[in-house]
């Protein structure tokens, strides 16, 4: 061999020794430090999960072995979310959570700066519900006071939905007298997810304020929130000194105190009513409602075909008020929940009718920010009114825009049997967030269905 294919032969093996060396020394050092971390006692945590108590972000993420073993999440986030006392005794290796030592089977270790503990025995200790999803690569713990409360919200979401409005006084001279109150409480706008929302009487959205056009109608406003608020009445004719805007029409309503609205219903439609201080808190926090003044005129009966129109007796009438909800966002971050009467989907109620009945549904967006594209599925429908006024011309369509600030009512013939979705076509006004935002397929937000049967 000669000298020059020699001199190759030896550049060549020196080369692949030297890419060898790098591969053997080198690449396993770095993926010593990728996805995983080891604990002051040696053990080693394979990658990391997202930890959620009641759909509210834990600040510690959890950890996960590599074959799903062992999961393990923060005592203290947990015991600081709950409100409860939290004791790490080092010593001993002991963690102690509302004066009460965690079993053993929780395992309580220090991995880096963070004391860490097994998810499930630490959940059941506290009395948590517990749900890892591997595809999300999320723990999702709940209180029992999450589950209480979405059920016991239950009837409220419903009687929005189907319009039925909130039972007013009626006074000597015939005056409608409604009593709202803005005060904190719990929400769940999904199953398993509570925030401390906004509301009118404890809700999201408030109670409707249903009248009849031509009723002298009192609104009993009561502040208990800790600052200022008004009500402004959104497309309503009225008195100026009635109109809720403060420092234009009125002082703001100071916390503790009380202001009456009174006006006469002056022309029916849909409207609604929220808050007019502070509004990207208070409104997105929950402060807002609808409002429906039917007319004095006696609707007239729904043809067996033709165009339907306002002023018809529909089968069914239902009302969706459009929303966003920040739970775990900053109100000037993207919000995590978008809401139909406070919920989101798959916890929304269908539109249930029966073939051929016929339904109206007035939407109404409240979003400060968003517009919508409500799109029905599997048939048409009709929109009758537009921002409080009958249209001069129905419009025949399957989607719609809905601007912020804007209500349109739509009315159709459920003429084809089946489950159908209704949703926003801006899709990504269609997916939850918190736990729910990493569970590949689910959808979300604002969707209903309309469920038509055939009997």
């Amino acid at each position: 061999m000669n000298m020059k294919k020699k001199f190759a032969l030896w550049t060549f093996v020196l080369l692949l020794a030297s890419s060898m060396y790098m591969l053997g020394t080198i690449r396993p050092d770095a993926s010593a430090h990728e996805g995983s971390h080891t604990t002051e006692e040696g053990e080693a945590a394979e990658g990391s999960i997202t930890v959620y108590l009641d759909g509210r972000l834990l600040s510690t993420p959890g950890s996960v072995s590599s074959d799903l073993a062992e999961i393990r999440v923060s005592p203290q986030d947990v015991a600081d979310a709950l409100d409860l006392s939290y004791r790490w005794d080092e010593g001993a290796r002991t963690v102690y959570i509302d004066g009460k030592e965690l079993p053993a089977a929780a395992d309580p270790v220090k991995i880096g700066a963070n004391v860490m503990a097994v998810a499930e025995p630490l959940a059941n200790a506290l009395g948590l519900q517990y749900d890892y999803d591997d595809a999300g690569h999320t723990v999702m713990l709940g209180t029992p006071k999450a589950e209480k409360q979405f059920h016991e919200e239950e009837s409220k979401v419903r009687d929005v939905f189907e319009g039925k409005g909130l039972t007013p006084a009626v006074e000597a001279d015939g005056t409608k007298t409604f009593t709202l109150t803005a005060e904190m409480a719990d929400w769940a706008p999904l199953k398993g997810v509570l925030t401390t929302a906004w509301t009118y009487n404890g809700q999201v959205a408030g109670p409707t304020l249903r009248v009849t056009e031509g009723d002298k109608v009192r609104i009993k406003f009561l502040n208990k929130l800790p600052e200022p608020s008004t009500i402004h009445w959104h497309g309503l004719h009225l008195p100026n000194a009635m109109d809720g805007v403060p420092g234009i029409t009125q002082n703001e309503v100071q916390p503790g105190k009380e202001f009456d609205y009174e006006f006469t219903a002056s022309h029916p439609g849909t409207f609604m009513y929220h808050a007019h201080y502070d509004d990207m808190k208070q409104i997105v926090g929950g402060l807002y409602g609808a409002f429906i003044i039917d007319p004095a005129k006696k609707p007239t009966p729904v043809p067996a075909s033709g165009d339907l129109a306002d002023g018809m007796a529909f089968d069914k009438d239902y009302t969706m008020v459009l929303a966003r909800m920040n739970v775990n966002a900053a109100m000037d971050d993207e919000p995590d929940y978008f809401t139909i009467n406070g919920r989101s989907y798959p916890d929304t109620p269908p539109i249930e009718l029966k073939k051929g009945q016929t339904a109206r549904v007035r939407m109404i967006n409240i979003d400060p920010v968003d517009v919508h594209t409500m799109h029905l599925h599997g048939m048409d429908f009709q929109v009758i009114a537009r921002k409080g006024h009958p249209v001069k011309t129905v419009e025949t369509m399957n989607t719609v825009l809905i601007g912020p600030g804007e209500t349109v009512d739509v009315a159709f013939r459920a003429d084809a049997p089946g489950d159908w979705m209704f949703h926003c076509h801006i899709l990504d006004h269609t997916m939850n967030g918190g736990e729910h935002a990493n569970m590949g397929a689910e959808m979300g937000g604002l969707i209903t269905l309309v469920k038509v049967s055939d009997f």
